[in-house]
């Protein structure tokens, strides 16, 4: 650690200078859930950790307008404790019941976890299914970012070096039925092999609309646009479900690695929809 500079900035715009003059040399933390495994691990080089955790401004879960926001250091645990989460973005909330362990959940932020751009990041595939907005700063301006596009690859996002997540938004609603499902291969504490994220508005017996976030089944946490559309404007019958498991199924793009393989996360892909289109309506 000794190769490490640490800064603690006392407020959003020192830190936005301290990003502003380091560029790439900071590195931002938080609740350091991912960096410090990274530094241990020496994929993480030498940089100065520019510790935000004391920005209060950037804590917090709120209504704005028609939107609900989520300061970029909020909590796991604080979702999952939160009412407005509950109400307005119940597939957000389910997150809580599977992300890790008491401890990281304790520690781990919404906005490290974007940050991180994993493309297992179980925090973020709800937040594609809420259509939400990545609210990021820099000294100059202020810009939102739809989190379908936020991601360009992994470990790689749009976020500039110069840029620090502020929050993220998504619109307020009641009315919809959602599930978040997670397969990994134990209970908890454990990578997830593929998840996946579900919200449908239903018309009677129609789905209105259908918004579908993957993780651990691409390059990037994305959105299954075409599963969403066939959905559209059809009742959940066991042919449709079967038809939209089908074509989730050459939606994804998973690789093969030591925890599954890339045939077996596309099985996953048409079984986690069909759970949770299966929860949702239950």
């Amino acid at each position: 650690m000794s190769s490490f500079a640490y800064a603690v900035p006392e407020t959003k715009d020192e830190a936005l200078a301290l990003l502003n003059e380091l560029g790439s040399g900071a590195r931002v933390v938080a609740g350091c859930t991912n960096v410090l495994p990274g530094i241990r691990s020496k994929k993480i080089a030498a940089c100065t950790l520019v510790d935000i955790s004391k920005l209060a401004e950037l804590k917090g879960i709120e209504i704005r307008g028609e939107t609900v926001f989520i300061g970029s250091l909020t909590t796991i645990n604080e979702l999952l404790h939160s009412d407005l989460v509950a109400s307005h973005g119940q597939v957000l909330w389910q997150v809580g019941r599977c992300f890790a362990d008491p401890l990281t959940r304790n520690r781990a932020t919404i906005g490290g976890n974007l940050a991180n751009a994993s493309p297992a990041a179980d925090g973020v595939v709800p937040l594609l299914a809420l259509e939400a907005r990545v609210i990021v700063a820099s000294l100059a301006a202020e810009r939102e970012i739809p989190a379908a596009e936020f991601f360009t690859g992994p470990g790689r996002s749009v976020l500039q070096p110069n840029e620090l997540i502020v929050g993220v938004s998504f619109a307020t609603t009641t009315a919809m039925r959602s599930a978040f499902i997670k397969f990994g291969l134990r209970k908890a504490m454990a990578i997830s092999l593929a998840s996946l994220g579900l919200v449908v508005g239903m018309n009677g017996d129609l789905v209105e609309h259908a918004r579908v976030g993957l993780g651990a089944l691409g390059p990037t946490p994305a959105r299954a646009r075409q599963t969403e559309d066939y959905l559209t404007g059809k009742p959940l019958t066991p042919e449709v479900v079967a038809g939209a498991q089908e074509i989730i199924r050459t939606e994804v793009n998973p690789i093969s690695d030591v925890r599954a393989s890339r045939e077996y996360r596309v099985h996953l892909a048409g079984v986690l929809l069909k759970r949770a289109l299966e929860a949702a309506l239950a």
